[in-house]
């Protein structure tokens, strides 16, 4: 009988070649999953540290494979990892922008602040008479240009409630009407509002005279580089300027004629290296000169301590303000409305934000309002949290590229059974209402209320001089306080994104 023990041998010989021929082929894939290295030896193989086998881990690195993957899961791993650091007792900004932390509302600020020194970077302060007078945002303008350059006090109305006492800049104005939408019942149109809720008419020779302040942040305020006056241009339009009390020239003459007007606007594009910059570039207005979206901006540039403006004829005109900026750096533009919870900033056309977006574009838009919202014995604000959503939904149309923070109301005392001032009733759950709209439409929420020590902090703000009678308003030098406390948070936000990005 012939034995097939031969022929056994070479069978299984042969089977493991093939075994182990198949350890050196590239590895595969089937529906997009990695298929395992085919290796007979595993178990008697020696392995690294972390479990993988040795051999597999060459062969793959011949391959790339393995270096290819280390490499993704690493950056991703880099991405996930980091963790921001807050300062012990800060109570940090909250960003909704989304759930896994890639993308944060916040972010855009943050980039924009690092591109200030070739470029305009942008603030809108909305709020109430928390705010009025240029208090906390005359403080907060101050450290961010002192950090990263920057001149003069931003958007001036023509006229406001706190003209008088503002310690930013002073004014003065002859010849107008004025329309405010703290005023509706004489003669206020709505549908003609910028976004400083007010517009202006002239009458027979109208003139504005804005002069920088040297008794606050006097290197910063006391001259401008740059005059921009903001305007709805009627027919028969006559605009002249004069820069320190000299001569008046022409900014602007149309003759009785309705010919187009110009504006600038800033647009991003890309360079040969594909990194994003801005540049400024001229426009014409285009359609009816009087629609509410064709918002012009003239500019002077020029050392400019003192501007003055001189506006004769121009039926169906509507002047908005002048802005005294520096040429590059942070602008903080204070929009107070006294009396008000926000919800006139939903009333502003859309036509019109995004003509003032075009002209003066904006890098963080904040909204802080409640003052006058929150009651002692009101617990559901859920009507109110709807109306501001409808506010942070207008201006996301019309800012696309600008971080939106909400910051809430701060602390309101009231003086309780024990004799003691304590947070009126209905703060908190105000607040709460705040931060879950915040949530709702994925923007960033900043508790001031806590930030400022929470129960009873107005009442200690007095004690320091920092507060009024009131237990409700701050005055300025509460407002140096909070705007010191905003700054830092803002910091603490934009060393965390660097270390991010890095």
């Amino acid at each position: 009988m012939k034995s097939n023990i031969w022929k056994a041998f070479w069978l299984t010989l042969i089977v493991l070649a093939v075994l182990t021929g198949l350890f050196f082929l590239p590895r595969m894939s089937v529906a997009d999953t990695d298929l395992r290295r085919v290796n007979i030896l595993s178990d008697v193989q020696r392995r690294d540290s972390d479990g993988q086998i040795i051999a597999e881990v060459k062969a793959d690195e011949a391959e790339g494979f393995v270096e290819q993957k280390v490499d993704s899961h690493a950056i991703e791993v880099r991405q996930l990892a980091y963790v921001d650091t807050i300062p012990k007792g800060m109570v940090a900004i909250e960003d909704f922008a989304d759930t896994k932390g890639l993308h944060r509302e916040m972010d855009k600020f943050y980039k924009a602040l690092g591109e200030a020194h070739s470029r305009n970077v942008r603030v809108a302060y909305f709020g109430d008479s928390y705010i009025e007078g240029d208090i906390l945002t005359m403080d907060l303008r101050g450290l961010l240009q002192q950090k990263f350059g920057g001149k003069g006090v931003g958007f001036i109305e023509i006229q406001c409630v706190s003209s008088d006492f503002r310690r930013s800049v002073t004014t003065k104005r002859n010849g107008w009407n004025k329309y405010h939408a703290n005023e509706k019942g004489k003669g206020f149109n709505a549908s003609y509002q910028g976004p400083a809720g007010s517009y202006f008419i002239p009458y027979g020779t109208a003139t504005f005279e804005a002069r920088g302040q040297k008794n606050v942040y006097a290197n910063l305020l006391d001259t401008a580089e740059v005059a921009t006056v903001f305007y709805t241009p009627g027919t028969g339009l006559n605009i002249d300027y004069a820069l320190n009390g000299g001569a008046f020239e022409s900014l602007f003459s149309n003759g009785g004629s309705s010919e187009p007007d110009t504006y600038e606007e800033t647009v991003e594009y890309l360079d040969s290296d594909s990194v994003v910059r801005y540049k400024t570039v001229t426009r014409h207005v285009e359609g009816s000169q009087q629609g509410a979206g064709n918002v012009v901006a003239k500019t002077i540039n020029g050392r400019i301590g003192k501007f003055n403006l001189s506006v004769k004829g121009g039926s169906g005109s509507r002047f908005y303000g002048v802005a005294l900026d520096g040429k590059k750096g942070v602008a903080v533009d204070n929009f107070s409305m006294r009396g008000s919870g926000g919800q006139h900033l939903s009333t502003i056309p859309q036509e019109t934000l995004h003509s003032f977006a075009r002209v003066r574009p904006y890098d963080l838009i904040i909204i802080h309002f409640g003052l006058n919202v929150a009651g002692p014995k009101q617990k559901d604000y859920g009507f109110y949290a709807d109306q501001m959503g409808k506010v942070i939904d207008h201006f996301k149309a019309a800012y696309p590229h600008a971080s939106i923070l909400v910051v809430s109301m701060g602390d309101r005392g009231s003086r309780g059974s024990d004799g003691q001032i304590h947070t009126m009733g209905g703060v908190k759950e105000l607040i709460s209402f705040e931060r879950k709209m915040a949530s709702d439409h994925k923007v960033a929420f900043w508790n001031l209320y806590e930030a400022m020590g929470g129960d009873g902090s107005i009442a200690k703000l007095k004690e320091k001089k920092e507060a009024n009678l009131d237990y409700t308003h701050i005055n300025f030098n509460g407002g140096k306080h909070l705007a010191s406390l905003l700054y830092e948070v803002l910091m603490n936000g934009k060393e965390n994104y660097d270390n991010r990005v890095r």
